[in-house]
């Protein structure tokens, strides 16, 4: 990512006022130094005359150090307001880009880690632009404006530090270099060891059944030793670099200072200039000095920013403006379809075909070992991921298949519902979270609420449905988060429910009262397609198909759960 992206200022509108303010808090600062440092040459160069006018220039002094110490707590402050501002609107378009499915349609190949960049990868963002960022600008506003101060009091310090500020951008360059690789790598690390535990958890059960539990503990271990070692290796390189643009800067002020004195004692130079350009010059060289130390603090947050912007700006999928039509009559149909995998010459699914009749409550079950691409299926049917090879196709009764790819989405997915194995519930109220801006009749809402033992949930609660929940449900269990999902589903009137584990998390009672419901969701002309492990909650699909993944043996397997 460049120092300062254009880019970020085009999609974080929070970022150009921020640069803005930035840039007026650091001219002012600017003008503030250059005050102090002639105040204070000039009380010391006159030490030792008797004047009445060095107290009033005392008391300016402390005005003026005070106003800057004011200006910089004001820009930390902007610096941390304005920070959580952008990277909110960075993750805001990252993760809308996501669930449009440019993106989020590659969960299974990529998404977990996707996820892990707009969350955890973009909260590292928070150093680049509280420190690294200001940093830049002012050493963009405040080193010329200071040297040309220098050269005015002193030409031949001003051509000294002229001659030796250019080594530090020097060396920032060829550090950067050197490090960039490695901070790509540390980020990559972090991404694929988050991606692989979330695996874990998934697949934990399948994986003890298999027996393959430790294999799998093993891979994570070895993953996160290799997250350690490139984690250490950026921080060395980074000290190392450090060192390097400290050495740098400390020899040419010393240079400076030199020659100052080497004058002064020849008396070619007034004392009052020469403690001038002494005060000035770690003010010249200080912002440079901060834009290096704070580089590498901040080069996983700017990595992570950069990779966010070009998927906010990757083409977005071609998808027709054809109405979808109704899917209360005609079939939904899967022509061989295969999925690539993350594992090179793996798909899964592969070579999955149905046909599920619409509008006739036919349920349609899909099981298979963890990885044989289950939930990867559903993501296909939904549209957000496009498949390998094969396709998805809609047919109205008495007329042709229409592919997916060539519908307007958005009428497609109002007609039905998705429960995803993981869910991600939004913040608000209860009711909010579960009615999603519909208006659903209290007696539905009742209902389902009874048949996924919610209504018991809510009467527990605080504030009851008014009881507001954080991100991702915080306030409930994974149990209850699991039974507000399927309420919200039961309550709708979607003609399709694609259902990934409806009965996960739930006991024996509640299950048996869900698949009930479900049932008869089914004989009112609802179409189900149901993912599960479950005998009993595959028990009440018409048909079931056994889902296949190319070259799947048991070691595979195991790997992908």
């Amino acid at each position: 990512m460049k120092p300062l992206d254009p880019k970020l200022l085009r999609h974080a509108g929070a970022a150009r006022r921020y640069v803005l303010l930035t840039a007026g808090l650091g001219l002012g600062m600017v003008a503030l130094t250059v005050l102090q440092a002639r105040g204070l040459a000039r009380l010391l160069g006159h030490a030792r005359e008797v004047a009445g006018g060095h107290g009033r220039l005392l008391l300016w002094l402390g005005g003026v150090w005070l106003l800057r110490a004011a200006l910089a707590g004001l820009q930390e402050w902007t610096g941390k307001r304005s920070a959580h501002r952008v990277i909110a609107q960075l993750r805001e378009g990252l993760l809308t880009r996501l669930a449009s499915g440019s993106e989020g349609g590659r969960a299974s190949a990529g998404g977990v880690a996707q996820v892990e960049l707009a969350t955890r990868g973009l909260d590292a963002l928070q150093t680049y632009l509280e420190g690294y960022v200001p940093q830049l600008l002012l050493t963009a506003l405040a080193t010329p404006a200071l040297l040309v101060c220098v050269w005015r009091a002193d030409p031949v310090s001003a051509a000294l530090m002229a001659g030796s500020l250019p080594l530090i951008p020097l060396f920032m360059v060829l550090v950067g270099r050197f490090t960039r690789e490695a901070t790509a790598r540390q980020l990559a690390s972090m991404q694929q060891l988050s991606a692989r535990v979330l695996d874990l958890i998934t697949g934990l059960a399948t994986l003890r059944a298999l027996g393959r539990q430790r294999g799998a503990a093993a891979q994570v271990l070895r993953l996160s030793e290799a997250h350690a070692r490139t984690t250490l290796q950026a921080l060395r390189r980074a000290f190392l670099s450090s060192f390097v643009l400290e050495l740098i800067a400390t020899l040419s002020i010393a240079s400076v200072a030199v020659g100052i004195g080497l004058r002064l004692l020849e008396g070619a130079m007034p004392l009052e200039t020469g403690l001038f350009v002494l005060l000035i010059a770690p003010e010249v060289y200080a912002p440079l000095r901060q834009v290096g130390a704070l580089f590498h603090a901040s080069a996983e947050g700017a990595e992570a920013a950069a990779q966010a912007i070009a998927r906010l700006e990757a083409p977005q999928p071609a998808h027709g403006t054809l109405a979808a039509p109704p899917l209360t009559s005609g079939t939904l149909e899967l022509r061989d379809v295969s999925v690539a995998t993350r594992d090179v010459g793996r798909r899964a699914p592969e070579g999955l075909s149905f046909v599920l009749p619409l509008g006739q409550g036919r349920i349609l079950g899909l099981r298979g070992e963890s990885g044989a691409g289950k939930s990867t299926a559903l993501a296909v049917v939904l549209g957000l991921l496009p498949p390998t090879c094969g396709g998805v196709f809609l047919r109205p009764e008495g007329a042709a298949a229409l592919a997916l790819g060539s519908l307007d989405l958005t009428t497609y997915w109002a007609q039905l519902a998705w429960l995803p194995q993981r869910l991600h519930l939004e913040p608000g109220t209860v009711r909010e979270s579960v009615c999603r801006g519909r208006v659903i009749p209290a007696s539905a809402l009742s209902a389902a609420a009874e048949a996924t033992g919610f209504d018991a949930v809510a009467a527990r609660l605080p504030e009851g449905w008014d009881t507001r929940l954080g991100r991702d449900g915080q306030g409930l269990s994974l149990g209850q988060r699991q039974r507000l999902a399927l309420t919200r589903i039961l309550a709708g009137d979607e003609r399709l429910l694609l259902l990934d584990e409806p009965t996960a998390h739930l006991d024996e009672a509640s299950e048996q009262r869900v698949l009930e419901v479900l049932k008869q969701r089914a004989r009112q002309g609802t179409t189900l397609l149901l993912v599960s492990h479950r005998a009993r909650t595959l028990a009440i699909a018409d048909d079931v198909l056994t889902l296949h993944s190319h070259a799947a043996s048991l070691d595979t397997l195991a790997e992908a759960a």
